[in-house]
C-alpha cells in the first residue's frame, strides 16, 4: 500500500506528543529530577532574594514623600535608609522665614511732627521715655482761627502721658491721657481755653528709629473765655472728638 499525505498526518498527530514526553523524561533523568516532577516555572527568583533591579518596599510601605529608587540605582540587596533621597535628587530648599524688623535700639528720646488734639496742622513734639511702656509726649502747635472780625492767631500745648502696650522698640497699641491749652488773640481781644483728652491708637516703629503714630478719642474742653480787658464773654464747656497723628524719630 502506498502511503498517502493523510496517512502521514495521522501518524504525526499521535507520535509527536509521545516523542516530546519521551524527550522530557530523558532530560529529567539525566539531571536527576523525578520523572513525574512538574516543569519549572518560567522564572524563579533565588531563595530569599529578588532579581537585580527589583526592590521590595520596606514593611508598611514607604514614608510619605519618599520614592523608591529607579531600577539599577543601587546594587542588588541594598536599600537606602528611611528618609534618604535617590542619587541625583535633592530636596527643595527650605522656605525662608518671614522677615521681621528688629526692635529699634533708640527708645528714650526723640522729636517729631505732631498734629491734632484741636491744635491744628502746624506743630511738633518731644518724646521722652524714662522707663519701658511709659512715654511723655510734649506737643506744641501754632494755629489760627478765622472769625467774622478777622483771623485770630495763637498757640497751643498738649502734653500727654502715653502708655505703650508692647515692649520698647516694637510697634504697639497705646493709650494716651493729656491736657490741652490754647490761646488766641485778635486785635486787642484774647481768648483761651483748656481741657483734658484721652486717645487710643497705634504706633508703627522701625529699627532705625522712625515711628508713625495715629489715634483718636474724646476731649472735654472747659469754659472758653474771651476778653478785651474791659469786657469778658464765655462759652460753656463741651465734649468734642479728638484726633492725633504724627511722625517721630528716636535718636537716643
Amino acid at each position: 500500500m502506498k502511503p498517502s499525505p493523510t496517512w502521514f498526518s495521522s501518524i504525526a498527530l499521535f507520535a509527536l506528543p509521545a516523542l516530546a514526553a519521551s524527550s522530557f523524561a530523558g532530560s529529567a533523568r539525566a539531571q536527576g529530577a523525578p520523572a513525574d516532577s512538574p516543569p519549572p516555572p518560567a522564572y524563579a527568583p533565588a531563595p530569599g532574594g529578588y532579581p537585580p533591579g527589583y526592590y521590595a518596599p520596606p514593611p508598611g510601605g514607604y514614608p510619605p514623600g519618599y520614592y523608591a529608587p529607579p531600577p539599577g540605582a543601587y546594587p542588588p540587596g541594598y536599600y537606602p535608609p528611611p528618609g534618604a533621597y535617590p542619587p541625583g535628587y535633592y530636596p527643595p530648599p527650605a522656605e525662608e522665614p518671614a522677615h521681621v524688623d528688629p526692635p529699634a535700639t533708640a527708645t528714650h528720646l526723640g522729636i517729631g511732627y505732631k498734629i491734632g488734639n484741636g491744635l491744628g496742622f502746624l506743630g511738633g513734639d518731644i518724646i521722652v521715655s524714662p522707663i519701658p511702656h511709659v512715654v511723655l509726649d510734649l506737643q506744641a502747635n501754632t494755629f489760627s482761627l478765622t472769625t467774622s472780625s478777622g483771623t485770630a492767631t495763637g498757640f497751643g500745648l498738649a502734653p500727654a502721658l502715653q502708655m505703650d502696650i508692647r515692649p520698647p522698640g516694637v510697634s504697639t497699641p497705646y493709650i494716651g491721657v493729656g491736657w490741652v491749652y490754647a490761646k488766641l488773640s485778635l486785635n486787642n481781644v484774647i481768648a483761651s481755653a483748656s481741657g483734658i483728652f484721652i486717645n487710643a491708637g497705634y504706633e508703627w516703629k522701625w529699627s532705625f528709629g522712625m515711628g508713625i503714630i495715629l489715634g483718636g478719642g474724646v476731649c472735654y474742653l472747659g469754659k472758653i473765655s474771651a476778653t478785651d480787658g474791659t469786657t469778658t464773654i464765655t462759652q460753656d464747656a463741651q465734649l468734642l472728638p479728638s484726633l492725633e497723628a504724627g511722625i517721630r524719630f528716636m535718636f537716643l
